[in-house]
């Protein structure tokens, strides 16, 4: 370089400087020069940027223009090596000024000569402040949009193409999918049919067209098929495209959705009410009418709707009557009163009439006065009244002529009077009865109750209280109609009233809910005597509409004053006592012990244990072999409790506890999909294929979707009907025989087999045997366990086999546990056995010793 320099002129010097001198001058950025960490040159921009002047600006050490020493220091070691190596050093540095502000710059700096880095840097410098504040802004926006994305109480989803690009954790909930899940999915999803699809794009996207956003409420569907009512905003990113991005905003509305639908339900109910009243009511805003019943529009004679928006004056014959009746009332009702006044009031053909008027004030904003009026009509009552007075004011001149005239007079009086005690009666009875029955409702039940016990703490004698509850009162709701239930109910009481002193209570709650309350007894067995002759007379049966009916009650009794004192615990005791009758065979009655109260803890703690146990899949299955001719034939699948605390628990202990809560629906569903997948199971490794037998419940029995439920598992798992025997007891029957017929053959139609289980210990007729589609009596195992040493049960026993043959049904011994009883039961012509001798039941598991069990010889031994 030096050489070039030594062949300029000097003239050419002078210009080369001269236009270097210019471009730092004008140039929009820093530039300085440093040499030994000293600044040695730089143009003026760059002293403005600092705020120093050139003069204080040049030979400043570099240090002064940084925040602290290390950060300096940092920069000498970062930038040192790039410059040493010839390269142009960058990076975005914060500087400070002379009055110690601070600001940004993006910098360049290259040694002026690489190989000597002594002869010094330039250093370029470009404020950078702003777009870095507007950067950081940005940043932070984008920061707080994310949350408020990701936290807000709505769904949000960004849509490209009708699909979901993207969207929040709230979405996602809603349409119930795992994190992610959505995530290029269509919105046809969404929509419960392809046309509502297509007619919501219909709807949408031309407003999104034109830039203005779409909304809308309507139903959306789940992933798992469920519905929900949401309300949609959408807003196209670009209108020239909306498919090409829009965002779409869903709240759930469901709850708003189900509380306007019941507010218009009261609505409706209150219109209805209001509408067809008996008596006239009229709601006026500052004696302007704003509403009116039929009732008032048939009173005055107008058609419906006229009245509404005219003065009250329209409703009195005279402008001065109008005056006065305002002048009398308005002052009292705007002070909070209840008015009660008679007036003169005109129809609509200006004939004249007398009306008891009855006014009160509603609540209205600011100085509006809103009232609501309710009009009798009592001109009958005044033209007898004036009748009367006229008749009064001619007595004294025409005392024997009128004399007949005036007593009529007074006789269509007293009648009006009569009338009035009685409509005032008949409204106090709606109140305190039974509309059905016309039985007491619980108002007045307690309200005699209180009175009854008063009485009798007074007199130092008993009162009992007996809380009655129809025996499967619902299934004939469910299989008769109401109608037929009503009708019942209706029988029902009046035998209670027939059994029963004048002076006791007989009350219904509601449904096939009764009390009775036996006033002033002198002993606990008085009781005892009302509750059997309830039970006779109940028991006596009843044809209703062709159906002959038994309404058995199960009765549940407290005392005063030895089971409580007022009548919410009385209530409360016999309405335990009543469950522990229905938990004793039901059609008998029970008095309330202690015991009740903890055994109702007993079965509501057991309940939720039992609910809890359902929900963590503690429930298990074991299967017991089933043998014939020696064989094995099957298994029974037999439930268990797996329980954390207490091991393994049996159905005796929890069974009645579900069946009594319905708990016995979901757990049979279980039994019955648990036992098909395990049979299913076995046989995917190879082994034989066995019918499973599984037990069902009387009210699994009873339950509309049973038919279903089998349908549905049976092809679920795979299994051939064949491969099923489903086993009731005969208790299901006692009721419902005829009933239960059809769904019985039903099933049996499917090609499931059915077995009669605990055969013997009901009560079944040989006429229902024959109607029901059976293959299979089980004999009982309190029959079996008694061959031993009772030759009654040994006679049952054969009773039972030939009964069995008879029908061609195949009889099967359960609890065989002995040698003898097998020998015996075979020399009895029994070939089917189940029972410990042969195999206790085992979890699924243990399959060798299920399917292969040890099978006493004919001849006895193992």
């Amino acid at each position: 370089m030096n050489s070039r320099l030594d062949r300029l002129s000097r003239e050419e010097l002078r210009k080369i400087l001269l236009e270097q001198q210019a471009i730092l001058e004008n140039a929009t950025i820093g530039i300085l020069f440093s040499r030994n960490r000293t600044l040695v040159a730089s143009n003026a921009l760059a002293a403005q940027m600092f705020g120093y002047t050139m003069d204080e600006f040049i030979g400043l050490p570099g240090v002064a223009l940084y925040p602290s020493p290390e950060v300096y220091e940092q920069l000498g070691r970062d930038a040192g090596p790039v410059l040493a190596a010839g390269q142009a050093y960058h990076a975005e540095l914060e500087y400070q000024r002379r009055d110690g502000s601070r600001f940004w710059c993006r910098i360049a700096a290259k040694a002026v000569d690489p190989q000597k880095t002594q002869e010094g840097t330039i250093w370029i410098f470009d404020d950078v402040t702003e777009d870095r504040v507007m950067r950081q802004a940005l940043e932070q926006s984008v920061t707080e949009l994310g949350a408020i994305f990701e936290t807000a109480m709505i769904g949000i989803f960004v849509l490209r193409q009708r699909r979901v690009a993207r969207c929040n954790q709230r979405a996602e909930e809603l349409f119930g999918y795992a994190p992610g899940e959505m995530l290029g999915q269509s919105t046809r999803t969404w929509y419960v049919s392809d046309e509502e699809y297509e007619r919501t794009g219909g709807s949408a996207y031309p407003h999104l067209k034109v830039g203005n956003a779409h909304e809308r409420e309507q139903v959306f569907r789940r992933k798992d098929g469920s519905t929900f009512w949401g309300r949609l905003f959408m807003r196209a990113f670009d209108s020239a495209d909306p498919l090409a991005g829009a965002v779409a905003l869903i709240e759930d509305i469901s709850d708003q959705k189900l509380a306007e639908a019941r507010v218009s339900r009261a609505l409706e109910e209150q219109e209805m009410i209001f509408n067809n009243a008996a008596v006239a009511i009229l709601f006026v805003r500052n004696r302007i009418i704003q509403r009116c019943n039929h009732r008032l529009d048939e009173l005055f004679g107008y058609s419906e709707g006229e009245l509404v928006g005219n003065s009250t004056l329209m409703l009195f014959p005279t402008i001065a009557e109008y005056d006065q009746f305002g002048a009398n009332v308005y002052d009292r009702i705007r002070g909070g009163e209840t008015v009660i006044r008679e007036m003169r009031a005109q129809r609509k053909d200006g004939s004249h009439f007398w009306l008891r008027a009855t006014g009160r004030k509603a609540d209205a904003p600011g100085a509006l006065l809103d009232i609501i009026w309710i009009f009798e009509d009592v001109t009958a009552r005044h033209e007898a009244e004036e009748a009367l007075a006229r008749a009064h004011d001619e007595l004294e001149v025409r005392v024997t002529e009128r004399t007949a005239e005036l007593a009529t007079t007074n006789e269509q009086l007293q009648r009006e009077v009569f009338e009035r005690l009685q409509a005032e009666q008949r409204v106090w009875h709606l109140a305190h009865h039974d509309a059905l029955t016309g039985l007491p409702n619980r108002s007045l039940l307690l309200d005699r109750l209180d009175q009854a016990l008063t009485q009798a703490a007074r007199s130092r004698l008993r009162l009992a209280v007996m809380f009655l509850d129809l025996d499967r009162f619902k299934n004939i709701n469910d299989s008769l109609g109401h109608a037929v239930g009503d009708q019942l109910l209706k029988h029902v009481a009046e035998r209670l009233r027939a059994v029963v002193r004048a002076v006791d209570t007989v009350a219904r709650l509601g449904g096939d809910e009764f009390v009775v309350v036996l006033h002033d007894i002198e002993r606990p067995d008085d009781a005892v005597l009302v509750a059997e002759k309830i039970i006779d007379s109940l028991g006596e049966g009843v044809s209703i509409e062709g159906h002959a009916l038994t309404a058995t009650p199960s009765i549940g009794i407290s005392v005063f004053p030895e089971d409580g004192e007022d009548a919410y615990v009385l209530m409360r005791n016999a309405d335990a006592a009543m469950y522990q009758a229905k938990a004793s065979g039901r059609n008998n009655f029970q008095f309330f012990t202690g015991q009740l109260t903890t055994a109702a803890a007993h079965f509501f703690s057991l309940e939720q244990r039992l609910r809890g146990a359902i929900a963590r899949d503690e429930l298990r299955l074991h299967y017991q072999p089933l043998i014939a001719s020696g064989r094995l034939c099957g298994v029974e699948a037999l439930l268990r409790w797996q329980d954390p605390q207490r091991g393994l628990i049996y159905p005796g202990e929890f069974i009645a506890v579900a069946e009594e809560t319905g708990l016995i629906v979901p757990i049979g569903e279980w039994v019955l999909r648990e036992a098909c997948r395990q049979n299913a199971a076995w046989q995917a490794l190879g082994l034989p294929a066995l019918p499973v037998s599984v037990n069902l419940s009387p009210r699994q029995l009873r339950h509309d979707g049973l038919l279903e439920l089998i349908r549905g598992v049976l092809a679920e798992t795979g299994q051939a009907p064949s491969l099923l025997e489903l086993e009731i007891t005969e208790a299901a029957l006692l009721h419902d025989a005829g009933e239960l017929l059809g769904k019985l053959q039903a099933i049996a139609e499917l090609g499931v087999s059915l077995a009669l289980d605990d055969f013997g210990t009901g009560y079944s007729s040989l006429s229902q045997l024959q109607r029901l589609p059976l293959h299979r009596l089980k004999i009982d195992q309190s029959f079996v366990g008694g061959l031993d040493g009772d030759s009654e049960d040994a006679i049952i026993v054969t009773a039972i086999i030939a009964l069995a043959r008879a029908l061609g049904l195949e009889v099967l011994a359960e609890g065989v546990e002995t040698e003898a009883q097998l020998a015996q039961l075979r020399d009895l012509g029994c070939v089917a056995f189940q029972g410990h001798l042969i195999a206790r039941a085992l979890p699924a598991d243990q399959t060798e010793q299920i399917f292969r069990p040890v099978i006493p010889a004919a001849g006895g031994g193992t």
